[in-house]
């Protein structure tokens, strides 16, 4: 069964690797792919849901950190 992930990363793969090619940065490559997820979340979503979503995210940021439900 094919998933969302399956088709979106090769075409993302794809996009980093030419602008590697085109010195391009991957920083200003993820602006412009998070513009278009915002594009896209707010053609169906509140934006307090997408508020929630993102917070949520930025929670969770630092790889190193447990979560809060995890045991020590």
């Amino acid at each position: 069964m094919t998933t969302a992930r399956d088709i979106i990363e090769p075409h993302i793969e794809a996009a980093l690797a030419e602008a590697v090619e085109k010195k391009i940065s991957a920083d200003a490559m993820a602006r412009i792919m998070f513009e278009k997820v915002l594009h896209i979340w707010r053609e169906a979503r509140a934006p307090e849901d997408i508020k929630a979503e993102l917070m949520e995210a930025a929670d969770h940021l630092d790889p190193d950190e447990d979560f809060m439900f995890m045991r020590p």
